[in-house]
């Protein structure tokens, strides 16, 4: 029993390591993938350095939701590849310990990863989705905000500038301020900058070299005044441009509550016009999926195992691709469980389980196969 033990520690310790290794590498894959997607769009409407920041931090738990079931089956055959290069797994087959002993702490191992994205998609991949599409908004209203050789009226203030640098930099810059009637004032500068802030909805602009002209008052109708500076600093409240949060308007956007209240709406003949996706099965759908895809890295492990123990076994280098293979095999599935309930044949709480249903047979049936592999 204590020999059962230890092994199986070290199996999940060399695992993990492994794994590690792998889920960094898939993470910076898919993270990458999902960034270069978007540059382009971000840079034409004004991203700027920080900007980078947030959208890496909005992409990286949707990454994961992929990159954890990946890197634990890549992790899986890693570690097994590491044994039978160094004989070990000739070792366990001379000590009689079977595949199903070896399996067993691969699977817990897949009990806490899928735990990790259970968590992941249910509790935190719709709000990096949702924070997402604010970012997008920010950015393309920051961007749109002072345009070149453009008037641009904000509230009681109208702003133009003849050019703009991408970093903030501004030229020829002219400000009407009426903010209060009693003192109008014009400001006009050679040279400025522009900058966002996030936190108060405003945008902070500095102006240098330029002239302050005061409108004449009520009282006083024929005096106007001029003053010369070199640094001047305005500040203009956007939030009315900005507006508030985008509501979410997608299924991957909202919480369970949220997807069962638009499921809800839609029983009773409401026509979610003011929602992105206006079929209800796509509400449905996206509560499946939260249900059955954490359950993917036990599946791996399932059949990762046995394909890792039949290569090893005949000498051969097939165990990655076959397992990589399969793991994309699962996608699909559940893409074409996703048409089954669009087209109508089946209920989406039915169809969801396909992928998982096919995999878990899989394992038994390959788990049996390997079996003689390495002889209790």
């Amino acid at each position: 029993m204590r020999t059962a033990r230890t092994l199986s520690l070290y199996v999940m310790r060399e695992t993990l390591v492994y794994c590690a290794l792998a889920f960094f590498a898939v993470t910076l894959i898919l993270l990458l993938q999902n960034l270069l997607v978007r540059l382009d769009e971000l840079f034409i409407v004004g991203m700027i350095g920080r900007d980078f920041v947030r959208l890496a931090a909005c992409l990286l738990p949707v990454a994961l939701a992929y990159s954890i079931p990946l890197a634990f089956l890549v992790g899986i055959l890693l570690a097994t590849r590491r044994f039978g290069s160094d004989g070990e797994l000739l070792g366990m087959r001379a000590a009689g310990i079977g595949p199903d002993r070896y399996l067993a702490p691969n699977l817990v191992l897949g009990l806490v990863a899928a735990a990790l994205l259970g968590w992941l998609v249910t509790g935190v991949e719709h709000v990096s989705r949702r924070e997402l599409v604010n970012l997008f908004k920010s950015v393309a209203a920051r961007g749109a905000i002072l345009e070149p050789r453009k008037f641009r009226r904000i509230g009681d203030q109208l702003i133009f500038v003849e050019d703009r640098t991408p970093d903030g930099g501004l030229t020829g810059v002219m400000i009407y301020d009426s903010t209060s009637k009693d003192h109008a004032y014009r400001l006009f500068a050679e040279h400025g900058r522009f900058h966002f802030d996030d936190v108060r909805s405003e945008i902070q602009i500095e102006l240098w070299n330029g002239d302050v002209h005061l409108d004449p008052t009520a009282s006083e109708p024929k005096r106007s005044a001029r003053i010369h500076f070199d640094a001047f600093s305005v500040a203009i409240d956007v939030s009315a441009i900005l507006g508030s949060e985008l509501g979410p308007v997608r299924p991957k956007q909202m919480t369970r509550d949220e997807l069962v209240a638009v499921l809800e709406r839609a029983r009773r003949g409401d026509p979610l016009t003011e929602l992105d996706q206006k079929n209800p099965v796509e509400y449905e759908l996206e509560l499946a999926r939260r249900r059955t895809l954490p359950l993917a890295p036990i599946l791996f492990a399932g059949v990762g195992v046995p394909i890792a123990l039949a290569s090893e076994q005949r000498g051969r280098n097939l165990a990655l691709p076959i397992a990589l293979a399969a793991a994309f095999a699962y996608f699909a599935l559940g893409s074409v469980a996703e048409s089954i309930v669009q087209q109508g044949w089946l209920a989406a709480d039915v169809a969801s389980w396909i992928p998982n249903a096919c995999f878990f047979t899989a394992a038994l049936v390959l788990t049996r196969f390997v079996r003689h592999r390495i002889p209790r």
